[in-house]
């Protein structure tokens, strides 16, 4: 990974939005799409912790509803760790139940209610709760943006801290994320997360050890900002020298925003490596 400071303006380095101009209607659509799942296809609330923030939003296949799904994929949203919530993250459950995997979109206390710490041990906390709920089911962690990183977090943790002897999940994807978070400490996105150079290193999944080398995509659009394309590039280098397997690529002609309806498209590249990577089939690099 290349130095705190990158040429141009950090700003609009970090600011997605800067090359996509079409990003509202896209985010719009998060929510939109999102509404339309939570009509059609039955879920389950469920808290893991006593705050009211935390919660996951769980779709399971209606023939395992009382049972251990087979797969699930668990979904950490974007936004800065300041915007968005687990009901904007509802839309790819669809393509997943119809495939007989579950799927869980967890829900956090935004910054800056909550600093970036409370928050990864929030979606620890979440993962273990499943984790405990499924003991059987294949487990998968993904995440966008800010969410990537959440769960690039996740695969720092010592799990024995939690009464187990790994991780409990299997593979990651890992969607135009954030891995070094010193750049920030400058910039706008700094506001709300109030985050010195020192802090933000140690938040840093690429200055943490990786303790659960797991198979992990790691992918980015063709139409984001040279920071997010070195950050995920430098990230995924990370992992492959940590020992991981890991398929990294830019998906054509998708941004930060629109990459996430790929997720589970099954037409897609990466909603095909996820779909292998919930089934048990690696053969995606």
């Amino acid at each position: 990974m290349e130095g705190i400071l990158f040429d141009g303006d950090l700003d609009r380095e970090y600011s997605p939005s800067s090359v996509a101009p079409n990003f509202g209607a896209i985010v719009a659509s998060y929510a939109s799409g999102s509404k339309d799942t939570l009509q059609r296809v039955p879920f389950a609330r469920l808290s893991y912790g006593e705050r009211d923030e935390e919660y996951v939003l769980l779709f399971a296949p209606q023939s395992q509803r009382e049972s251990q799904p087979r797969s699930l994929l668990v979904f950490f949203h974007g936004g800065y760790w300041q915007e968005l919530s687990a009901y904007d993250a509802c839309f790819p459950a669809d393509a997943l139940v119809a495939r007989d995997i579950a799927y869980a979109a967890v829900n956090y206390t935004l910054a800056p209610h909550a600093p970036v710490e409370v928050i990864v041990a929030q979606c620890c906390n979440a993962v273990n709760m499943l984790a405990q709920r499924f003991p059987a089911t294949r487990i998968v962690l993904a995440g966008s943006s800010a969410g990537a990183h959440l769960a690039a977090m996740l695969m720092s943790v010592y799990w024995r801290t939690f009464g187990m002897a790994k991780a409990p999940f299997s593979g990651a994807v890992l969607i135009s994320g954030i891995y070094d978070l010193r750049p920030l400490v400058t910039t706008y996105v700094n506001k709300a997360l109030a985050l010195d150079v020192g802090r933000a290193q140690q938040l840093s999944p690429m200055f943490r050890p990786a303790v659960s080398t797991c198979d992990t995509i790691v992918c980015w659009g063709e139409h984001e900002t040279s920071a997010f394309k070195r950050q995920s590039r430098g990230y995924a280098d990370y992992l492959g020298q940590a020992g991981a397997r890991v398929s990294a690529y830019e998906v054509p002609e998708k941004n930060h925003f629109d990459i996430l309806f790929d997720l589970t498209n099954p037409e897609s590249r990466l909603g095909s490596d996820t779909l292998k990577l919930l089934g048990g089939n690696h053969e995606y690099a």
